[in-house]
């Protein structure tokens, strides 16, 4: 039988979801940035501009990868 409390977070897991919550956004926040510097007012190297792109692109799929599984542990 399942307890009441057995959907409730305990203070570790709900430690880690919400670590795990805050690292997804911030994957998705440098993703954008890397992809969209120009609206951040933000000038980079010449030499890094060229994986500026590849590089967010990255960040961003991992991001939602993060994402979707905070929500699943979430469940």
């Amino acid at each position: 039988m399942r307890s009441e409390n057995s959907n409730k977070f305990d203070g570790q897991k709900l430690g880690w979801f919400i670590f795990e919550s805050a690292m997804a956004v911030l994957y998705l926040v440098f993703a954008v940035i890397l992809i969209f510097p120009s609206l951040f007012h933000i000038q980079f190297a010449a030499q890094f501009e060229k994986i500026m792109l590849p590089l967010g692109i990255v960040l961003g799929i991992y991001g939602i990868f993060r994402v979707f599984r905070a929500i699943k542990k979430m469940r």
